[in-house]
């Protein structure tokens, strides 16, 4: 069909120009020298103002409107269905919003992530908070143009998961937030330390760290013949069709950086496995962001902090790293999921992680219901982390200004973190059901059959499904806690010796 096949043409076009900008994100936070970020800011831009009248244009309108016409919608495939709807919920988004409105944003992004990282390195909030104050301000704006459900806010969250709302993820939050307050009360109140001493008085030398990491990246299934690993500040991916890049970082007293390189790798091995005859077209994407994280979560908590990850693991760690020859595979085990309260959410364990989120979620709430003002953040931020872990970071590079987000104006972007810790419990009780001896393949090393189901049940499907119908296909059920507070009950009750 002739309108099809044009709007197919626009795809193909929008999509090469937002792999330059994934590009340029990529470069903005590895390589880039301080001095370029004037002209990066307004390369980004430009290009993102390219992208939005491009998106927003007449043809772009008169094609969608031909194919809903029901004598033309009838003809479509399932694969057209799909593609339609994604390009016009699109479309609808960015319609009304102006072009210079866009460029503000982008550009404004681009400044916020180069001020951060320096106000980060000095800890320096005051430094931040022009640019925090901007970029809420232009995303108030943006939500003014937008259609939303109830209020500014669900706007943002739509963004990034389709159809989410801030009443539908206060509602998924409650009973989260409430049972595990009270694992990690429970935990707390217990004087165990499991995997004491593992870390003390050792050092893993970096470039040691880094082999590590691209080894244990290349035997989960991360394609280096299409991506590659770059160090960075905070983590993170980019997925750009034919190449994906993942970043990490690594601290020389400890040997997280495996966890966040799974968590990297889990990210980019659902950006390589996307079919590639999607590539170029609406649903040539992942579902939501919120499935996206349950990947990265399945990778590096599922798998990654496992007993029988662990098994595999170890050898390889004693035979880089001798000084642990002293411990057991046990004591390591305890030591990389030991529940303590932590400032920073990327290091944070399993059971407090989502606690983490909740006091950022509630942040973002308060920006765009005006209820806290941007200045008041850091203060917030301290009573918060005081409510919900117990712990006020006296450092803001430990408290507000430890997220790359904000500065790049992503509100709405951290409950995805939460809801993929849901996601990922759920469909791992899946998994399990489907490849019984699971366990026993992972404490071999042995990925590739995890891997293929995920990637023949997810990851090459792009968008083709909703992210609340992908679940309930794959699960049987809409999301639930349930998963994960039976997973955290078993795994720490056994780790701790309690009864959760």
């Amino acid at each position: 069909m002739k309108a099809f096949d044009e709007l197919m043409d626009i795809s193909y076009e929008l999509r090469n120009i937002e792999r330059t900008l994934s590009l340029l994100t990529w470069d903005d936070r590895t390589y880039m020298p301080p001095g370029a970020i004037k002209g990066r800011s307004e390369m980004r831009a430009t290009l993102y103002k390219i992208h939005h009248q491009m998106f927003t244009s007449d043809r772009v309108k008169r094609c969608i409107d031909e194919l809903q016409k029901p004598k033309n919608y009838d003809q479509l495939d399932e694969f057209q269905k799909a593609s339609l709807r994604e390009m016009d919920r699109d479309f609808q988004r960015k319609y009304n919003v102006p072009d210079d409105l866009i460029q503000r944003i982008a550009k404004a992004a681009s400044e916020g992530q180069s001020v951060w990282k320096r106000a980060r390195e000095k800890s320096d909030f005051q430094m931040f908070l022009p640019y925090l104050e901007k970029n809420i301000e232009l995303k108030k704006e943006f939500a003014s143009y937008i259609e939303y459900e109830n209020e500014p806010y669900d706007a943002l969250l739509d963004q990034f998961d389709p159809g989410s709302t801030a009443k539908w993820i206060e509602e998924v939050f409650k009973p989260m937030k409430k049972n595990l307050s009270k694992i990690v009360d429970k935990i707390g109140a217990e004087d165990k330390i499991p995997g004491e001493g593992v870390f003390d008085e050792k050092q893993f030398p970096i470039e040691e760290q880094i082999s590590l990491c691209k080894h244990i990246a290349k035997e989960v299934g991360f394609d280096f013949e299409h991506g590659r690993l770059d160090d960075t500040v905070h983590p993170f991916t980019v997925g750009m069709d034919h190449e994906v890049r993942i970043t990490n970082r690594y601290n020389p007293e400890n040997l997280m950086s495996i966890f966040s390189l799974l968590h990297e790798s889990g990210h980019g091995m659902y950006e390589q496995n996307i079919s590639p005859d999607l590539y170029g077209t609406p649903i040539g994407k992942y579902i939501s962001m919120g499935f996206h994280e349950s990947q990265s979560r399945t990778w590096e908590n599922l798998v990654g902090r496992s007993r029988s990850f662990m098994e595999y693991i170890y050898p390889l760690l004693t035979e880089r790293f001798p000084s642990l020859d002293e411990h057991t595979i046990s004591e390591f085990y305890g030591a990389v999921n030991r529940v303590e309260p932590s400032f920073i959410r990327v290091e944070a364990d399993e059971v407090s992680y989502n606690l983490h989120i909740a006091l950022r979620y509630d942040i973002e709430l308060g920006f765009f219901r005006d209820q806290i003002e941007p200045d008041e953040a850091e203060v917030v931020w301290k009573n918060k982390m005081d409510e919900y872990i117990g712990i006020v970071p006296t450092d803001p590079s430990d408290g507000v200004l430890q997220d790359v987000h904000w500065s790049g104006g992503q509100f709405g972007y951290f409950p995805s973190y939460a809801l993929g810790n849901l996601y990922a419990a759920q469909i791992f009780a899946k998994v399990r059901e489907d490849i019984p001896h699971l366990d026993g393949l992972i404490s071999k090393g042995d990925f590739r059959p995890l891997l293929d189901w995920l990637v023949d049940n997810i990851y090459s499907h792009g968008r083709r499904h909703l992210a609340p119908e992908m679940l309930k296909s794959l699960t049987g059920e809409s999301l639930s806690e349930r998963y994960l507070i039976d997973h955290i009950i078993d795994k720490y009750s056994s780790i701790y010796g309690l009864s959760l």
